[in-house]
């Protein structure tokens, strides 16, 4: 048994989560209120002891066993958290998996020889002039190419595994750290995974080297490779120059997030050291806990074209669901308080010159770079930008989408005086009373908790089910996911099927499970096995049952929100009486329009989806999903 196990097995996680959750026995399981978001109406965060689990089925959707539920709440690492469960619990912790422990040693000692042997033949050997003269054009000095520990793998099937062979370490092992692939071909054969590629090793914190990426000097595809995941290396969770990033981000109190490898080189070797890469993926959950011990403050230089902007868009997105929130008294009227969820941080956006990158930028004149991050854009600005340049806002129906789409950002704004402020910009931008807008914010806050207590209840043919059967279809063609138009991340309200979608339409045919968050991994297993059921259909009859089920989940969606519009006219409606108010406010004037929008929205999907079902003849298979 390893020590985490038997830390879980004499720890009862229901008096852990009792010493900061009041629960109520309800059935076999314990009941009570979120404490990652707030909600006071109705308790949707269940203990479960005989799995000794826990769930959210509200807002925040989150959910583990004893040591997530201890790092989310004390905001600390899992190493931090098993010390002090163990303690707690008092299981030694000198008895760790002796044979896992002595694994990863052995893939750090064969990464570190590897990353050495790389460089060296980047140095010194006649086949790596390509790689020396591709730095020469990107401007890296042998110092800064010492410093990365740059390196080049040769093209030759086997210079890798024979050199680590040499150093005595087995097949095996040097597979378990990624560097080579097992021959589908020859018995027993294996073959180099890096070949005539430009190395760059990724490092953790501590400057160990955990993985590679490889950058092709040719025309060969793909363009850039990473190291598979190993027992050290997960590319969700990596930043490329953390290493050597972290002091200056403590000390700036900054980190710039940026693309590529160049990027951070370039950066670095100008002086600017707070600069670490995502590894050309969305910026994950597990990257930002790496930065959250270093600051509070993040800023995103992102390509400023249409792709790089959806990858700012969607990592600012799982920032604000990762990054910490604290719950802070507000007055709610009637000598009543209430409690609403603050973003603990500082996201900003890097405006980037059109067609330049970081390295380009900051090669060609330094000094720009540092006056755009000095201009970095603050969260709210940019959203106010880019969440309204394909609206026309002298229109109602616009308006309500503007306000729709940033009264939930604007909520998050931890400063008063700065939510006020985006509070007035706001109204000015859609011309309606302040006043408004600040109980549109307060709206957004309700609808989530009937969202949240809806949710709580048992699964039936709902949204979360639909959001399944559209992303089963999607787990057969990930490339024809970006091809549904009518689909977007708001039509999931599960976190985890939210972050399957993004991760699907992003990677498209180059999907890598690896790169999932476990959470996600398990439930693109669970839909890539039902999924299994369809596999002989055809490529245009899956699009088109995916396009069914798309429609379905809006359809679902919209229907929602309707209800949540009208309930709250009728409420509006009922305190005007009350208050003997004659005439229309602004507030129910926008809601009306919001209102007619999402009636017009349930007859356009309704007719999209009598249009597909008329057109294959076939049994409804999304219903046997």
């Amino acid at each position: 048994m390893s020590v985490v196990d038997e830390v879980k097995q004499k720890i009862d996680i229901v008096d852990v989560v009792s010493e900061s959750v009041k629960l109520r026995k309800s059935g076999k399981s314990f009941s009570g209120f979120c404490p990652f978001h707030p909600n006071t109406r109705t308790p949707a965060f269940y203990v479960f002891p005989d799995t000794q689990t826990w769930h959210c089925f509200g807002n925040c959707n989150a959910g583990g066993d004893v040591f997530t539920y201890v790092m989310r709440r004390d905001n600390q690492d899992f190493a931090e958290t098993l010390r002090r469960l163990a303690q707690r619990a008092g299981v030694p912790l000198m008895r760790e998996d002796a044979g896992e422990d002595a694994e990863r040693k052995k893939i750090r000692a064969i990464l570190a020889s590897t990353a050495a042997q790389f460089h060296s033949q980047l140095k010194n050997h006649p086949a790596a002039k390509i790689a020396r003269e591709y730095l020469e054009r990107r401007f890296i000095s042998p110092e800064t190419a010492a410093t990365f520990e740059l390196g080049y793998a040769l093209n030759d099937w086997e210079t890798t595994r024979n050199f680590l062979r040499g150093k005595n370490f087995a097949d095996a092992e040097i597979e378990a750290a990624g560097l080579i692939i097992k021959s589908e071909r020859e018995q027993g054969g294996y073959y180099d995974r890096f070949r005539g590629r430009l190395m760059f090793p990724i490092r953790n914190r501590n400057s160990e080297v955990i993985g590679f990426g490889a950058r092709t000097l040719t025309a060969e595809e793909p363009k850039y490779l990473n190291s598979p995941q190993t027992a050290l290396f997960d590319k969700s969770g990596a930043l490329y120059g953390i290493d050597l990033a972290k002091d200056a981000i403590r000390a700036q109190d900054l980190a710039v997030i940026v693309e590529g490898y160049m990027d951070v080189i370039g950066a670095h070797q100008a002086g600017f050291k707070n600069v670490v890469a995502s590894l050309g993926t969305a910026l994950t959950e597990k990257q930002l806990a790496l930065l959250k011990r270093m600051t509070k403050r993040y800023a995103l230089a992102l390509d400023p074209d249409a792709a790089g902007e959806e990858a700012t868009k969607r990592g600012l997105e799982i920032a604000r669901d990762a990054l910490t929130r604290k719950n802070v008294p507000v007055p709610m009227g009637a000598g009543l308080i209430g409690f609403e969820e603050r973003l603990e941080a500082e996201l900003l956006v890097i405006p980037l010159p059109q067609g330049k990158d970081p390295d380009e930028l900051i090669h060609e004149n330094p000094a720009q770079w540092t006056d755009v991050v000095q201009r970095a854009e603050p969260l709210v600005d940019y959203y106010f930008r880019v969440l309204t340049q394909d609206l026309d806002l002298k229109t109602a129906r616009d308006k309500s989408i503007a306000v729709k789409r940033l009264a939930p950002i604007i909520r998050e704004i931890g400063d008063t005086v700065q939510r006020a402020h985006y509070t007035q910009q706001l109204a000015r931008l859609v011309n309606v009373a302040e006043q408004m807008i600040t109980r549109e914010t307060a709206r957004d806050a309700s609808a989530r908790e009937k969202i949240a207590t809806r949710a709580a209840a048992p699964l039936s043919p709902s949204e979360v089910n639909l959001g399944e059967t559209c992303l089963t279809f999607a787990t057969l063609m990930p490339r024809q996911l970006a091809r549904v138009s009518v689909l977007t991340a708001e039509d999931f309200i599960d976190a985890a099927q939210r972050a399957l979608y993004f991760a699907l339409k992003e990677m498209g045919a180059e999907f890598d499970r690896a790169a999932l968050e476990p959470e996600v991994g398990a439930l693109f297993d669970l839909l890539a096995e039902r999924a299994r059921q369809f596999a002989n259909m055809s490529e245009a009859d899956l699009q088109r049952e995916m396009e069914k089920a798309a429609q379905r989940l809006r359809l679902a969606r919209y229907k929602t929100e309707l209800t949540v519009i009208e309930n709250e006219l009728n409420r509006l409606g009922e305190e005007q009486r009350g208050q003997g108010v004659a005439g229309t406010s602004d507030e129910e004037r926008l809601l009306h329009a919001s209102a007619e929008n999402y009636r017009k929205g349930i007859v356009e999907s309704q007719r999209a989806l009598t249009a597909l079902t008329i057109v294959n003849a076939r049994p409804n298979v999304t219903e046997m999903v």
